[in-house]
């Protein structure tokens, strides 16, 4: 009784690795590993892109500090110190 509940044991064991390891499920392995690359490679990149907004403080609207205080320093004068 114990020889064949082993030879039983043995027999699914064998038999799952090769159903495992089968030529059928290598070709399904390797899709399945490209899409799980692709996936974790397009979440990289979206991660990389929210890091970059949140690390900018100017990513919103533009923010000029002297845009209200401009003043032309060549306006109303002569450019030429020489000139009569």
């Amino acid at each position: 009784m114990i020889a064949i509940a082993v030879a039983a044991v043995v027999i699914g064991l064998v038999g799952g690795y090769y159903y495992g390891n089968s030529v059928g499920n290598k070709a399904g392995r390797a899709e399945l590993l490209t899409e799980q690359k692709a996936t974790a490679e397009a979440a990289a990149l979206e991660a990389q892109k929210k890091i970059a907004e949140q690390a900018n403080p100017f990513s919103g609207e533009a923010v000029n500090p002297f845009k209200d205080s401009y003043q032309n320093p060549f306006e109303g004068g002569t450019v030429n110190p020489f000139a009569q």
